[in-house]
């Protein structure tokens, strides 16, 4: 049997070169959430290319290799979350991978009503977030149900996000009528989420996190009976919110 104050000794030892081993790794996520430029202990959320979440050390893993990510943040709420693009690209991030329950990511986005909308202005209500482009028929099509939809649910919020300028989103407005919040140049939200069937929608509970999406999401047969889907939907993924 071993002296108890040899073996105390020794996983002291032990200890001690276990955490001078992690220093450098720490050290190393430290410098790197450095250049986010968020406050003090930033909340920072590091994905694989099929929205898995990751460790930093993976993360970075897979930096050495020539990986490409790509970021969004809020930096009123000190978050961020990075996603790594498939091997071999630099745009574009697979498909769609935020089920119900996943953290909506951190964002901050131009209006192109002026100013700047932070995700965490979303918290505390149900929001419904439309991805769109100017050129996307269907999305063209669904605005008069989202007016509707939005005129009749006060309650809820509701943003348009695309990845065009602002002089391309403030058009769409001034044309198609809509009459929702509508962010611009909202490419690596987008592609951190994996948007890229359109239109997309997705509704943000009042904690953040993803109640429900629809890709692709085409109404169609009518107005009245496009708003009764949309708010059947809606219903849903509440009501399925509230059981949990």
């Amino acid at each position: 049997m071993r002296h108890p104050a040899r073996l105390a000794s020794m996983l002291a030892m032990a200890l001690l070169a276990s955490s001078l081993h992690a220093m450098p790794a720490q050290d190393d996520e430290q410098r790197f959430v450095a250049t986010l430029q968020l406050g003090a202990s930033p909340d920072v959320h590091y994905l694989d290319a099929n929205g898995k979440p990751l460790g930093y050390a993976a993360f970075a893993q897979q930096l050495g290799t020539g990986r490409n990510y790509s970021t969004t943040a809020d930096s009123k709420a000190n978050a961020a979350m990075l996603r790594l693009r498939p091997p071999g690209t630099s745009t574009g991030t697979g498909r769609f991978s935020f089920g119900r329950g996943s953290m909506f990511p951190p964002f901050e986005l131009p209006s192109s009503q002026g100013g700047t909308l932070h995700s965490s202005a979303l918290r505390g209500r149900y929001t419904l977030v439309s991805f769109f482009f100017a050129e996307c028929a269907p999305c063209i099509a669904d605005v008069p149900v989202l007016n509707a939809f939005a005129k009749a649910n006060g309650d809820m919020g509701f943003v348009a996000i695309t990845y065009e300028d602002a002089d391309t989103a403030r058009a769409f407005v001034n044309d198609r009528g809509l009459r929702w919040p509508v962010l611009h140049d909202g490419q690596a939200l987008i592609d951190t989420l994996g948007v890229n069937v359109y239109p997309t929608l997705i509704l943000i509970d009042p904690a953040g996190r993803v109640a429900g999406a629809a890709v692709g999401m085409t109404m169609r047969d009518g107005q009245d009976k496009q708003l009764a889907d949309l708010t059947g939907w809606v219903q849903q993924w509440k009501a399925a919110r509230a059981a949990k």
